[in-house]
């Protein structure tokens, strides 16, 4: 087996069978793959979907994962995998037609890189408002360019997790996902992919970006609303709190929260004012998100630190990276 590739899905039934019939039509030229299909404990058709595939396509395995949350499922599809290489994407993503073989060709090319990942692009003809552009993180698109890229811990780029391969190798080093910082139902501004790629940069690792590798992904009407980015924010904040990545921490805090994310966050309060007075929305737009990180960070910060004060009886955040 040279590639097993997991796809975790909770209640994705109507988009979740394209997504498999794009995986069952890969061109892989010989190359030996297997699906398995994680069903994080959906409510819908997901099982009689995944099962479909399954009787029809000796290379689709269906496995159920009861415990809610995106890296418990990847954590339960890294166990059953049987190759050395796993790939990771989503229920809704379609993968180009040479995903799986772009794949194998990178990790043969970067036999030194822990994991690769490539671009992924928006599904169709996708209008942006006039407040956006297809970097923003609540899109979850990717491209870094035409060239192959390094990420490290000096070009720290996380490469998400729609298109991304992982050798098995380098769970036994990073560990398996974190399950503190997982994004369980809809939650938005979950910082699994990013925890993990740090645990490799912090033991000396790295991961390719590798632009022949392609995805592409639909954009729901909610993700084109500012309302969804300010929640992304939000939560991108709490999440990060939740990591305790050393590059975000500093020895001087308060209440738990570095001195440097306060500095940060009356700033872009100031900047968000002047430009919304000034008539520039976009500009200001992405000031008050980073205002609302900010806020999503202390207030996460806070409320575990709470927690840890004599005579508080609330239990504190687990944050384990082992999964």
């Amino acid at each position: 087996m040279d590639v097993s590739v997991v796809l975790s899905t909770y209640n994705r039934c109507e988009v979740l069978a394209r997504a498999l019939e794009r995986l069952a039509s890969q061109e892989a030229a010989g190359i030996e793959y297997e699906v398995i299909v994680v069903d994080n404990n959906s409510s819908d058709n997901t099982r009689q979907v995944a099962e479909g595939f399954a009787a029809r396509d000796g290379r689709f395995r269906y496995l159920f994962e009861g415990r809610q949350g995106l890296s418990h499922a990847r954590n339960a599809g890294i166990g059953a995998a049987q190759a050395e290489a796993i790939a990771f994407t989503d229920d809704d993503v379609e993968a180009a037609g040479d995903w799986i073989l772009q794949i194998h060709k990178a990790l043969l090319r970067y036999p030194e890189a822990e994991f690769v990942g490539g671009r992924v692009l928006a599904a169709g003809d996708t209008s942006f408002p006039a407040w956006a552009h297809a970097k923003m993180g609540p899109f979850a698109l990717q491209d870094l360019g035409d060239k192959p890229v390094m990420v490290n811990r000096s070009h720290r780029r996380c490469l998400i997790g729609a298109c991304l391969a992982i050798r098995a190798r380098s769970f036994s080093k990073a560990g398996l996902f974190s399950t503190a910082t997982q994004r369980v139902e809809d939650g938005v501004g979950s910082t699994e992919d990013a925890d993990w790629e740090a645990q490799v940069w912090n033991r000396g690792g790295h991961g390719m970006y590798v632009p022949d590798i392609v995805v592409h992904s639909p954009l729901s009407k909610e993700r084109l609303i500012k309302a969804y980015h300010r929640r992304w924010h939000l939560g991108h904040g709490k999440f990060n709190a939740r990591g305790r990545r050393p590059e975000l921490e500093t020895a001087r805090r308060w209440l738990d929260v570095p001195a440097f994310m306060y500095r940060q966050a009356v700033e872009s309060a100031i900047h968000f004012a002047m430009l919304a007075a000034r008539g520039r929305r976009a500009e200001a737009f992405e000031r008050e998100n980073a205002l609302l990180f900010c806020m999503g960070y202390a207030g996460e910060r806070w409320r575990t630190h709470l927690t840890h004060l004599p005579g508080s009886r609330r239990p504190a955040q687990a944050n384990s990276l082992a999964g």
